[in-house]
């Protein structure tokens, strides 16, 4: 069982290196301001720590852009344009791919991107919808005003097209596929270890930031207490270092 002197022994292989594990959080599906929306981010207050919170334009507006004004911790990413999913039957959900016309999915984008780029602390970052969008959108990224792009997993490259920057999330929190609350301490925390070991040993890209990825919309009490134990447990160590979502894409 993975538990929380793990995750301890390699910080301090982390520290023993010289080095600095470095994580960032992303909160996907934010539309509206909310009960789930607002403890979020007075759990991110109550820490310090920023929240990159990937918000679905067509749907916001002035509302959830008055709500996050005051709330420092916050930084804004688009999360694709209305979360509708147009991959064919028997395909796998996904907004973006290559079953849709380019014009036509570039035109969303940069209407998203008008929108979002209303918010404080807006970040020209491309959140795809389900984690996935096909490979050939990513150079015309720049076309809709956007420079960054994030899905799930270990990035092939920092730069995947010219002029954008990726930064993936690495730990999903919810057991999606079993009881849609909470994956279990022993399984996330087995995923933040893997990361950091890869990191850390050259397996993957050691300066891709260890990404939280939380969904405030479905958390049970666990996830709460988990985000707010791992919060602090790395806050409390000394080679852990949470990032502004803007250092994690820009260094």
């Amino acid at each position: 069982m993975t538990g929380w002197e793990d995750l301890r022994q390699e910080l301090d292989a982390w520290g023993g290196d010289g080095r600095c594990a470095t994580f960032w959080w992303r909160d996907d599906d934010a539309v509206h301001p909310t009960p789930p929306l607002s403890r979020l981010l007075d759990i991110a207050a109550a820490a310090d720590t920023p929240v990159a919170l990937a918000v679905i334009p067509r749907d916001t507006g002035e509302a959830l852009r008055a709500d996050l004004a005051d709330r420092p911790q916050a930084f804004v990413l688009q999360h694709g344009w209305s979360h509708d999913n147009h991959a064919p039957d028997g395909d796998r959900q996904e907004e973006f791919g290559v079953h849709r016309p380019l014009p036509a999915m570039l035109d969303e984008l940069s209407r998203g991107w008008t929108k979002i780029a209303a918010f404080a602390r807006a970040l020209p970052v491309m959140v795809a919808p389900w984690n996935r969008m096909d490979a050939h959108l990513l150079p015309y990224l720049p076309d809709a005003g956007l420079k960054g792009v994030s899905t799930l997993g270990p990035r092939p490259a920092a730069e995947p097209a010219p002029g954008v920057r990726r930064v993936n999330v690495h730990v999903d929190i919810m057991d999606w596929q079993g009881t849609r609350g909470f994956m279990g301490l022993d399984r996330t925390l087995g995923q933040v270890l893997d990361h950091l070991r890869q990191r850390r040993t050259g397996a993957v890209d050691g300066d891709e930031p260890t990404g939280l990825m939380t969904h405030h919309g479905y958390h049970d009490d666990d996830c709460w207490r988990f985000i707010e134990d791992f919060l602090a447990f790395t806050r409390d160590h000394a080679a852990a270092r949470w990032l502004s979502p803007a250092l994690a894409f820009w260094p």
